[in-house]
């Protein structure tokens, strides 16, 4: 029988137990019961740009191990199950046709070369795939380095990313999907709509894998 590697316990198993398997990695249905998952079609406050915020699931263990190895360690492989993972969440929306584009949050050219992928563009190429929506890397550009979020107390990581985004085209009556792999503060995703809102986009909404819940508080849908 066919095996496969679970990326959240690192056990190798059969694929009949796989809750979801992209070649030689997958995710066991054990350890997709311990994940977190947030409320289908109930989204989460945005920011002064962007009008909501959609995440399928919280950032926590054992998501949150996955995303980290996936970000520092080169696992760039985990993108297609991560997208993968997002596929009932997404279809639990009926508003895909509002978007124009699906804009993944950029990365700095110092960080991109460090790195060597942008763990955002990677999933993001795969929910354009399935959504239908054509994703743009060109329209946004990371102009200025900025230190990890996850190293700055919560007012310092608003002044990080201050005027870090630019976008030079003209975006007048378009609708932006912004991507990003998790939304802690939203910090991040609101110095990169502020430049997509600068340049006239008409309808700015975030989408994340995961987002931790303690900063955000869902949009109370009656």
């Amino acid at each position: 029988m066919k095996k496969y590697i679970c990326v959240f316990c690192d056990e190798r198993k059969n694929i009949d137990t796989a809750y979801k398997a992209c070649g030689n990695i997958g995710i066991c249905a054990g350890c997709s019961e311990r994940l977190s998952r947030t409320s289908h079609s109930l989204p989460y406050k945005g920011t002064r740009n962007i009008s909501y915020i959609m995440s399928p699931f919280e950032y926590g263990e054992p998501l949150r191990g996955a995303i980290l190895d996936f970000k520092f360690k080169n696992y760039w492989a985990y993108a297609r199950l991560f997208a993968d993972m997002m596929k009932d969440y997404l279809d639990s929306y009926d508003i895909w046709d509002e978007f124009d584009y699906i804009v993944p949050v950029p990365l700095h050219e110092k960080r991109l070369k460090e790195r060597g992928y942008n763990q955002a563009e990677l999933i993001a190429e795969y929910v354009s795939e399935y959504l239908q929506i054509p994703m743009r890397t060109d329209l946004v550009k990371r102009v200025r380095a900025t230190q990890k979020q996850s190293s700055l107390k919560r007012i310092d990581r608003v002044l990080n990313v201050k005027d870090a985004f630019s976008c030079g085209s003209d975006l007048s009556g378009k609708g932006i999907l912004l991507f990003d792999d998790i939304c802690t503060t939203g910090n991040t995703l609101q110095a990169c709509a502020s430049a997509l809102s600068g340049a006239n986009a008409k309808n700015i909404c975030a989408l994340t894998l995961a987002i931790y819940t303690e900063q955000k508080m869902p949009i109370i849908m009656y």
